[in-house]
């Protein structure tokens, strides 16, 4: 049995691009995945058009780049447990239409929620008095008004 994926992060930046963006061949919509990298930060992989003596089509599985802190605390847990995560490449600028700034690349997370109840409780997100089972989100309190 498998469960639905929910969004654990909508859009989060790719940082320290370790790639030339526009030659890699990715699109919006490829698929990436994530992994710790040896420093501890975790890292964003896709497969990256790579030919040989610049002829030979070739993609191989390369480093993108890394996540931000933030994006980092809320897919670390479920990387630690071992969960299926759906990494997509959802918007990217590359070098010559980004106007002079640096590059980007977004991604966007989907996957079982159940260990984001610790860091939404920690946000002030979820009620822990409440006793519910973790990882659902009726305990969730409204974000304006009552």
């Amino acid at each position: 049995m498998t469960d639905a994926k929910l969004p654990l992060i909508h859009k989060a930046p790719v940082e320290g691009l370790m790639v030339h963006v526009a030659r890699t061949g990715l699109a919006i919509g490829d698929s990436a995945w994530l992994d710790r990298l040896g420093d501890g930060r975790i890292g964003v992989f896709a497969r990256l058009r790579q030919p040989i003596f610049g002829l030979i089509p070739r993609q191989k599985a390369g480093l993108v780049g890394h996540l931000g802190p933030m994006a980092e605390e809320i897919v670390a847990p479920s990387l630690a447990h071992g969960d299926a995560l759906r990494v997509r490449i959802i918007d990217l600028v590359p070098e010559h239409l980004s106007n002079g700034f640096p590059p980007e690349v977004y991604i966007s997370v989907w996957g079982d929620p159940r260990h984001l109840q610790p860091i939404l409780q920690a946000a002030g997100l979820a009620d822990p008095s409440e006793g519910a089972q973790p990882g659902r989100f009726s305990t969730l309190k409204p974000a304006y008004g009552s």
